[in-house]
């Protein structure tokens, strides 16, 4: 046997060992290819092959994995936009609804969400009304079976799935009924019942913020394990992790955030894992049950669609009658076609911003102090009006709202946002009306509504504008600010991050930033409404990109292995990428400089001996003054280096020259950044390497 091959099978071997005795994760087709992007879309292979094995799983019935499955199934379907009828699965309901256990709760509501899911009206579905079945559970402070809170959980995501007001009383006792059985450590026993629980909370009006869900949140955390997984019965599996990305998502936060990552790996990244060749979804790394069942599970969760995922809504009350007219009191009656305004709606504060994100909204109900009567009441606006956004936006932000309705001006007064008080204006899209906030109609066409808070009769509010939102390091923007009319202003405090800077008369401020990341821009001067934030994001100088983190290398190719951490088996060529005025790359291995490269692209083979040991690569990047003196003195170079051609024997050049590339290296070294990684080699036998 040769030399080569010997060490070919010697380090094969110890490969092996390596991952027999390394928990690692199952290789996923989708995983690799995919990326972490989230959440996913319908027409992502990850979901596309999911549906592609649910649909290879339907009996001839029409059911898929069962009557319960075929029930979450239909939710799935749904989630990715597909319609259930044309999977056969709505026929498929209808006729088999004898098969509910009329004695549990669970069997009525898991039926009634997979119904809404289909965009059927579940009062009337087969001929039975499945929001009365429910109501039938009730016994004033829960739904069904007391020992059994997942009637309860499911029961609130039914009925709100149904169309019933999150803000009846069956909704609502429910919810508390849920909040009391909450344990001292936040949740509700094991992470399924905990997600489930925070789904029901949210949608029957939870705050986000509040502390039953940040408690809940916490003891989720709590069992998430190395992997990114959530575990239950130890562990980690699909349905939990599903659940529990449904129920952060449900709260508002990104699963695949660094609060929700462990060594790395986000529960996205683990159910990727699951995934199999067939597009089905395993229950753990390592066991595959109910496969059908699991995947649907999975699918809501990558696209981040948690339950209910769809609601009912009829044109009629429950009582059957036209409710569009109820809960005004008869003033504000606007006969018009409804539509829906989506937009953003931002709260400038005195002292910082309240609120930004978007709503969607067709009509509101407001509740208000009659400044006439001395009552608090309702008044129904039935279209989308600056008043209704504030009210969406208090519900999504979970910040308070005040406000009087004044008779004799039939006009609405916001008297407090977030407990700041009396000088509120608002402007659509940067426009101030001249209209109380109920009465101004939000248009297709209008994009925004800002609330600003100025104790000034004359409001104004600022605007930015950044030359360049991406830039390089020690490279030149511009922040222009601008009142609400587009005009420049002068002397407005530019807020970088910590820093400030004041406008010119042009409203401009030049900077360049020294530091690789990402910075929050806005405006302030007195007399005027805060700017919105921006961000300008200022790429590295330098930054390694071989080795990729979370990799293994064997022998400079990069192996679709899971790994937590960077693992090189044999040599490596490191690779990096820069910034175009980068003048040279200098490798270190542990701080001990063992290359400097000198042209782009910048690499160095690693190539050591080395037993498992763990190594700090570094490359540490030089780059070239903005200045007019770094350019001369590369001018003066290249002369020296003609004339030193041409006349040989003048030893004065060689010392200029000397001289100069002193000068040089000593400004370059001001201006240098590095980047580095930590990495596992083992590489017994570097030197056969070395002529690859």
């Amino acid at each position: 046997m040769s030399r080569g091959a010997s060490v070919f099978i010697t380090l094969f071997l110890i490969s092996m060992m390596m991952l027999i005795n390394t928990p690692l994760g199952v290789f996923s087709p989708a995983a690799a290819n995919q990326g972490s992007h989230y959440p996913y879309h319908p027409s992502d292979d990850v979901i596309k092959n999911a549906l592609e094995y649910l649909k290879s799983k339907q009996a001839i019935d029409g059911g898929i994995g069962g009557f319960a499955v075929t029930c979450w199934v239909a939710m799935a379907v749904s989630a990715a936009d597909e319609k259930p009828s044309s999977w056969g699965l709505l026929d498929y309901l209808r006729e088999n609804i004898d098969r509910i256990d009329a004695e549990k709760a669970t069997d009525w509501e898991r039926v009634t969400l997979a119904i809404t899911a289909c965009g059927e009206n579940p009062r009337e579905f087969g001929g039975i009304d499945f929001v009365e079945k429910i109501q039938s559970f009730y016994d004033g402070t829960q739904i069904g079976n007391p020992a059994n809170l997942y009637d309860d959980y499911f029961g609130i995501l039914a009925l709100i799935s149904a169309g019933i007001d999150k803000n009846e009383s069956i909704i609502q006792n429910t919810k508390l009924y849920i909040i009391s059985k909450q344990n001292p450590d936040g949740g509700w026993g094991d992470a399924d019942s905990t997600a489930a629980a925070i789904m029901a909370l949210m949608a029957s009006g939870q705050n986000s913020e509040s502390a039953v869900i940040n408690d809940a949140l916490s003891f989720l955390k709590t069992l998430q394990t190395n992997n990114g997984g959530f575990q239950s019965w130890g562990v980690a599996n699909a349905a939990s992790t599903a659940w529990a990305v449904l129920a952060i998502v449900a709260a508002g936060q990104d699963p695949t955030s660094v609060d929700w990552r462990t060594n790395g790996f986000s529960p996205i990244d683990f159910l990727l894992t699951l995934q199999q060749r067939n597009g089905c979804f395993n229950w753990s790394i390592h066991q595959s049950l109910n496969p059908e069942w699991m995947t649907s599970y999975v699918i809501p969760a990558l696209l981040g669609k948690p339950y209910p995922i769809e609601i009912y809504e009829s044109e009629y009350g429950e009582d059957g009658n036209d409710d569009s007219g109820n809960g005004n009191n008869g003033e504000n009656d606007v006969d018009e076609d409804e539509y829906e305004w989506r937009g953003n709606i931002r709260i400038e504060g005195q002292n910082g911003t309240i609120w930004n994100g978007e709503v969607s909204l067709s009509d509101s109900l407001i509740t208000a102090l009659n400044e006439s009567s001395g009552e608090t009441e309702e008044y129904y606006i039935p279209y989308p009006s600056v008043l209704g956004a504030l009210d969406e936006a208090s519900h999504q932000g979970g910040f308070s709202y005040f406000v009087v309705y004044y008779p004799s001006w039939d006009a609405f007064y916001v008297k407090t946002i977030a407990g700041e008080s009396d000088w509120w204006h608002y402007w659509v899209d940067y426009t101030l009306p001249m209209v109380d906030a109920g009465h101004y109609k939000l248009t297709e066409n209008e994009e925004e509504v800002l609330w600003g808070y100025l104790e000034d009769w004359s409001a104004h509010a600022l605007r930015i504008k950044v030359s360049k939102n991406t830039v390089n390091v020690f490279e030149k923007f511009t922040v222009t600010v601008y009142n609400e009319s587009l005009s420049p202003v002068e002397n407005a405090v530019v807020y970088v991050d910590s820093s400030e800077y004041l406008t010119d008369e042009n409203g401009n401020v030049t900077l360049s930033l020294s530091v690789a990341g990402d910075y929050e821009i806005y405006a302030e001067k007195n007399g005027y409404v805060r700017s919105e934030k921006t961000t300008v994001h200022v790429e590295k100088v330098v930054e390694i990109v071989k080795p990729a983190d979370n990799a293994v290398y064997l022998w400079n190719k990069k192996t679709k292995i899971p790994y937590c951490g960077i693992l090189i088996l044999g040599h490596i060529d490191i690779e990096v990428e820069t910034i175009d005025d980068v003048e040279k790359v200098e490798f270190y291995v542990d701080d001990k400089l063992e290359y400097t490269d000198t042209e782009q692209p910048f690499e160095w083979r690693l190539n050591q001996k080395s037993f498992f040991k763990k190594t700090t690569i570094k490359a540490k990047a030089y780059i070239m003054d903005n200045d007019d003196t770094f350019h001369t003195i590369r001018q003066l170079l290249m002369y020296i280096d003609l004339l030193s051609e041409k006349y040989s024997t003048i030893r004065v050049f060689d010392a200029l020259k000397t001289h100069l590339q002193s000068l040089k290296e000593s400004i370059l070294s001001q201006n240098s950044f590095a980047d580095e990684k930590e990495v596992v080699v083992l590489n017994l036998f570097p030197c056969i390497h070395r002529g690859d």
